[in-house]
């Protein structure tokens, strides 16, 4: 392109590229001196006009950068902040990780300022001083060096690092909590964009701007029904007419007799609804469905809670600051719904503490299991990479976001280096949420476990828990006795999971996420 002097026109800025600009110099050379004048690469005087091109070019860069840092969109790093203080809005500060510790030594013994190191190599300051008891321990605080995300499994926080006289010993029985680092410019950015909402849209974009600007809080969404509606969708279990929701809002008892229920894509009308609103009857039978997706729309699935409300779903930040945010931010009037309640203070009326309430986010374990055969340059190392990518595509959803089945495949063709040189061929694939829970249960170092009901469990499903093997399934039922496929390894009290595996997609509660780990990701090789 020929050269023009940068502008600012109703397109944006415009400048010229070093290239252009270097052309242009040397044309008004040679217009200057004449075209029989040399410039070639190594003369002095190409050199000396390439110097002042490079130079005029820094400066098109710089106002390009300059134009750039006016919007929240394209800004970074200090000019982001300022565009953030001018809205309103700061950007998260950093946070430490910390530990419950246990130091054990000679009674009476003192230590200040104490440091000790963990098996990666982190330091954690020590609570000071730190006096070691009649028993022999102390248990205290330690707190990272670093700011961020310090991760310490429990045991690994093991040396010291500032020997005391009397202190011979340290440990963490629990994983330490994790510390936040310095907020992102992508997440400050979309932050941003979202408390814009505050002043300019409806209060419930308001308040979905204020839950996610209070610290700490790293996902949340509002949702409202502010018509006299009512809705749920999600996972139910179905014998014949009968319908029990596994996971959904409970429906009304009143209100929804009369609406269109859809059952793994099967219309049917509701006939009654038990009281607590998380059974019902339908028109015609079901037949004999586990873990089916179900649908029950008066209005809209997106229309959850109860008539005129609104349900705030949060995840992480002090419950308290949750809580007045949206009392801070709420409409007029309405109901706010939720499983967890705040008092919170009205700030025009002193002295009034109004209850809040909101849900706090819980999460929905996936189960996965791919049949993958290796080709050429297949190792270990990849199998662990499409693991990795499997759980990562898992916990990149959303609140209430389902698992898309065929996305499974997708995630795991993430582990190729080169698309164009495939090292392994998925040959199948199946997943599935948890089914049925029990919890307190006596496991013993055999197949047989007993439950209080085995409501919901079926032949062929997946178990998993404290002492049950990977990969094992319940091969048999009998009353409450369920047969594993697999002896347990371990003995005593634990809570078990059932699940299905299939090739559908699976529906994720609205006050859920779905949940994704290494320990719930098998890659079978054949």
């Amino acid at each position: 392109m020929p050269y023009s002097p940068p502008a600012i026109s109703s397109t944006g800025l415009s400048i010229s590229l070093y290239n252009d600009i270097l052309a242009y110099l040397v044309s008004q050379y040679l217009a200057i001196f004449g075209e029989a004048s040399y410039l070639g690469a190594d003369s002095p005087d190409y050199q000396d006009i390439a110097v002042r091109a490079l130079m005029a070019w820094n400066i098109n860069a710089a106002m390009q950068a300059v134009y750039f840092a006016m919007n929240p969109q394209t800004a970074i790093g200090t000019s982001l902040d300022l565009i953030g203080r001018l809205i309103g809005v700061a950007r998260k500060s950093f946070s430490y990780s910390t530990a419950s510790v246990t130091l054990s030594g000679t009674p009476g013994t003192t230590i200040t300022n104490g440091v000790a190191r963990d098996a990666n190599g982190n330091y954690w300051n020590l609570a000071s001083p730190a006096t070691i008891g009649g028993s022999g321990t102390v248990t205290i605080v330690a707190t990272a060096q670093q700011p961020g995300v310090i991760t310490a499994n429990p045991g690994d926080i093991n040396t010291i690092s500032t020997p005391t006289a009397g202190w011979t010993g340290i440990t963490n029985s629990a994983a330490a909590t994790a510390g936040e680092a310095v907020e992102p410019d992508s997440l400050y950015r979309a932050r941003l964009l979202i408390s814009q909402a505050k002043p300019s849209l409806t209060m419930l974009a308001g308040t979905v701007g204020a839950i996610a600007a209070v610290p700490g809080v790293t996902r949340s969404t509002a949702y409202e029904n502010y018509q006299n509606h009512n809705a749920s969708y999600g996972v139910c279990n179905t014998s014949g007419v009968d319908v029990a929701i596994v996971t959904g809002y409970p429906l009304d008892p009143a209100a929804n007799v009369g609406d269109a229920a859809t059952i793994s894509g099967v219309g049917y009308t509701i006939a009654t609804v038990a009281g607590d609103g998380m059974s019902f009857t339908i028109s015609s039978s079901a037949g004999v469905q586990n873990g089916a997706n179900f649908s029950v729309l008066s209005y809209a699935p997106t229309q959850l809670g109860p008539p005129h409300s609104i349900t705030c779903v949060t995840e992480g930040g002090n419950p308290a600051a949750i809580a007045q945010a949206i009392y801070d931010n709420h409409g007029i009037g309405c109901l706010i719904n939720g499983t967890t309640m705040e008092e919170v203070a009205d700030p025009l009326n002193p002295g009034i503490v109004m209850p809040v309430w909101f849900d706090v986010l819980s999460y929905e374990p996936i189960y996965v299991s791919m049949t993958v055969h290796g080709l050429t340059g297949f190792t270990s190392a990849t199998e662990a990479a499409i693991i990795t990518a499997i759980v990562n595509y898992l916990n990149s959803l959303g609140i209430g976001e389902s698992v898309v089945f065929s996305e499974l495949y997708g995630a795991a063709l993430e582990a190729r280096p080169n698309p164009d040189q495939p090292m392994f061929s998925i040959r199948g694939a199946l997943s599935g949420g948890i089914f049925a829970q029990t919890s307190a249960i006596t496991v013993a170092a055999s197949a047989d476990i007993t439950v209080t009901s085995a409501a919901g469990i079926v032949v062929g499903q997946a178990v998993t828990g404290a002492g049950v093997p990977a990969g094992t399934t319940v091969s048999g039922i009998s009353g409450t006795t369920v047969t594993l496929s697999q002896n347990a390894t371990a003995s005593g009290t634990a809570a078990l999971s059932f699940f299905s595996l299939g090739t559908g997609d699976i529906a994720v509660d609205y006050n859920q996420a779905a949940q994704g780990s290494a320990v719930n990701v098998v890659i079978n090789i054949v």
